[in-house]
């Protein structure tokens, strides 16, 4: 097969893998996250099983690309949900593990298909990947649904007074700040984190990868706007293992969050983790709507007044609308109005699409150069390792700096697209292996503050539909553009390809500053004026 078709089966397979993330919402409505991630594990054995037997690129595309990247995708999904469904006071540390654990495999895999190469060959040690691959089937056995194993309430008054009185008419927000342990310095997904509605939710899964909980069919949320001032509360849909975690539902300023991060240079939120505000208590305590709320409800004077609070009950399917009102609406693309959001995505699917490219020609790129199989594995196992260590180091080293964490990012992105220059400007593997240190720390970095960047500047309530449509952009773009990497190295050579990448990167990096600046010259402005 040509390059070109390499590269597109390659970029197929995250490709699809991120499209999944649109399913979340409805599978995980109809299924238990045991159920999906035991399919997905029979889709990634079956997949790489059927890999090994194929010899078209039409077979390759099927087995490789689309089922066992299906397979990939609802499987993080899956556990990333377990994770957060299970831990609720520990979440944080259960996810820093999880994804610390997760990325030890690139430091040791490429030593153990090394071994088995030698011995099994190609078909064998495929073959013996997707046996192992089985093993996820039996872990996910022990996925049981959370309502098996909570204790049920003790002596849970059936009066609604008592209930507040015995509260003392705490709302939910303050009744769970009391039992809930101070934040870590890692934090989970965003999929169980609207518990607080001032913190920005976080993923466990692959960066850029980010998988959705809760009901993104686009409904959700689509009737809101970045740019929209009205203050509604919000109605949630969630799945069946979830009905025993605690969720809050409060109203959120849209057009104050947006107006509060257009700063660029602010506290990060490994600081903020640590940090009740003011301005967190106003939008998330409701003690005296409570209080008001009972004391309306047991005296039967409760009067609705639509014009200070709309709540959404409008039906999954209007009559009303047209085609093309659905389809917006399904795919929330009223997102696509706010330019910064606009900015976002596109700068963060161009970085993905380079930095997938290049973690995926890694070794075909050292093996153009004329190093030989040992050599790639210790430049990839000391790139990993790097990486790693940074991803412990990077919260403790940057929670006293008062930076964004989209500097902290472009940082960690440049600092990339140097290391790959450098990369292909020599031959010297003794520089190659200087430069993956430099690489696997500045990816370290930009690991930690990647899944920060979207929920930074998007509100809470709208970020099922904005990562939804982060993930179809980011996969289409890599679907489409992947071809385009074998064609450049048919045409020239890795050199060539590895600095079109690394322009795609400077060139997200200058449009992110660009707009900073711009926007800070325009504050400026109004208060000169003011």
């Amino acid at each position: 097969m040509s390059s070109s078709q390499i590269t597109a089966i390659i970029n197929t397979n995250p490709a699809v893998s991120a499209c999944t993330g649109l399913l979340n919402g409805p599978m995980f409505r109809r299924f238990t996250f045991r159920q999906v991630a035991m399919a997905g594990a029979l889709l990634i054995s079956g997949g790489i099983a059927l890999t090994a037997f194929c010899e078209t690129f039409l077979g390759y595309m099927v087995a490789y690309a689309l089922l066992f990247g299906f397979g990939m995708g609802i499987s993080v999904s899956a556990s990333s949900l377990a994770i957060n469904t299970y831990f609720q006071q520990k979440r944080r540390r259960a996810a820093g593990f999880s994804w610390t654990i997760t990325g030890l495999g690139p430091i040791f895999l490429p030593h153990l298909v090394t071994f088995m190469l030698t011995i099994y060959g190609v078909q064998g040690t495929t073959l013996l990947f997707a046996a192992i691959s089985l093993h996820a089937f039996v872990c996910a056995l022990i996925y049981q649904p959370v309502r098996y194993h909570v204790k049920p309430p003790e002596n849970q008054p059936a009066d609604p007074e008592q209930q507040v009185e015995q509260g003392n008419h705490l709302c939910a927000h303050c009744a769970w700040q009391q039992k809930r342990e101070p934040g870590g310095i890692f934090s989970s997904q965003y999929l169980c984190q609207d518990d607080d509605a001032q913190r920005p939710g976080y993923e466990i899964c692959e960066p850029g990868t980010p998988m959705l909980s809760r009901a993104n069919d686009g409904w959700y949320g689509s009737r809101l706007s970045l740019t929209s001032g009205r203050l509604r509360f919000r109605t949630i849909s969630s799945s069946k293992d979830l009905e025993q975690t605690q969720r809050l539902h409060c109203p959120i300023s849209e057009e104050q969050s947006s107006h509060q991060t257009e700063e660029f240079l602010r506290p990060n939120n490994f600081r903020r983790e640590r940090t009740e505000t003011n301005l967190e208590a106003k939008l998330c305590c409701r003690c005296a709507e409570r209080r008001e709320e009972h004391n309306n409800n047991y005296n039967n004077k409760m009067e609705k007044e639509p014009e200070e609070v709309e709540v959404e009950d409008a039906p999954l399917h209007d009559p009303q609308m047209s085609f093309l009102a659905k389809v917006v609406t399904f795919f929330d693309l009223d997102l696509l109005r706010d330019f910064t959001f606009v900015n976002l995505v596109a700068g963060l699917t161009i970085i993905n699409f380079g930095e997938l490219n290049f973690s995926i020609l890694t070794p075909f790129i050292l093996a153009d150069f004329g190093f030989d199989t040992p050599q790639i594995t210790l430049a990839m196992s000391l790139l990993a390792g790097l990486d790693i260590t940074m991803r412990f180091l990077v919260p403790f080293l940057t929670e006293k700096i008062p930076w964004d964490n989209r500097v902290f990012f472009l940082i960690g992105v440049v600092g990339i697209a140097l290391g790959r220059t450098v990369v292909a400007c020599t031959r010297s593997y003794s520089i190659i292996l200087c430069s993956f240190v430099w690489i696997g720390l500045c990816k370290g970095v930009r690991t930690i503050f990647w899944p920060l960047i979207i929920p930074g500047y998007v509100p809470l309530n709208r970020l099922p539909g904005a990562s939804g449509l982060q993930l179809l952009i980011s996969g289409l773009f890599t679907l489409i553009g992947g071809p385009f990497v074998g064609l450049v190295r048919d045409r020239y050579n890795y050199s060539v390809t590895l600095h079109c990448l690394n322009m795609m990167s400077f060139v997200a990096a200058a449009s992110w500053t660009v707009e900073a600046l711009v926007r800070r010259h325009r504050r400026k402005q109004r208060l000169v004026d003011s």
